[in-house]
């Protein structure tokens, strides 16, 4: 997707902001008694102004930053590119091959280390009921997928000889932060509409 796309998409939330801003300023004051909050009051400002930051700073934020170091992680090392040959039934090299055994013994590995952490009796990873939700694990699956992606990509492009150091891993990383930052300014706009949708209509806002 090119930048006009999250250009679009930016002045579009950004034009849904201010539509916000305005008519629940129209609506409170023309019917006072609606259970609304105006954005233009006294509160809304200090609450606009005041909340911003924690509005930003919430667990999205970090998987946001997490998927996209997994993706340029997983692009650069060549291990998308050959599981796509390999659904799609193309040939792959020797040295492709021993680096998606390779990769695929990790995966096994913190598969089943995983299976082991959550299906014991009393797992520290469930919640106090015995259940997923709400449970350390159900907030760290994100966290965890990226944990198993960047896993296996590292493990594919040092076997494969992509990554032949710390710095060829970090370029890695500083990759898919790149390729995807013009979601970044998209993800703040989202998210302060939301929040600005749950301060006027006072519901809880919950990410």
């Amino acid at each position: 997707m090119g930048y006009k796309f999250f250009t679009l998409l930016s002045v579009i939330l950004i034009i849904a902001q201010l539509a916000l801003v305005l008519s629940s300023w129209i609506v409170v004051s023309i019917i006072p008694s609606l259970a609304l909050k105006s954005l233009l009051s006294g509160e809304g400002i200090r609450w606009f102004l005041g909340s911003f930051a924690d509005n930003i700073a919430n667990p999205s934020l970090a998987w946001l930053v997490l998927c996209a170091m997994a993706y340029g992680v997983c692009v650069r090392s060549g291990l998308c590119k050959a599981l796509f040959a390999l659904m799609g039934g193309g040939a792959l090299t020797h040295r492709q091959r021993h680096a998606l055994y390779w990769s695929f013994a990790v995966f096994v590995i913190l598969a089943s280390a995983m299976s082991l952490l959550v299906f014991i009796p009393h797992s520290m990873l469930l919640g106090v009921t015995g259940g997923f939700y709400p449970s350390p694990l159900c907030k760290s699956v994100v966290p965890l997928l990226a944990f198993f992606v960047l896993s296996t990509s590292f493990t594919y492009g040092i076997s494969f000889g992509v990554y032949n150091g710390v710095g060829d891993i970090f370029k890695g990383l500083c990759y898919g932060v790149a390729v995807l930052s013009p979601w970044f300014p998209v993800y703040v706009l989202c998210i302060q509409l939301f929040s600005s949708v749950c301060f006027v209509f006072s519901f809880p806002f919950v990410l």
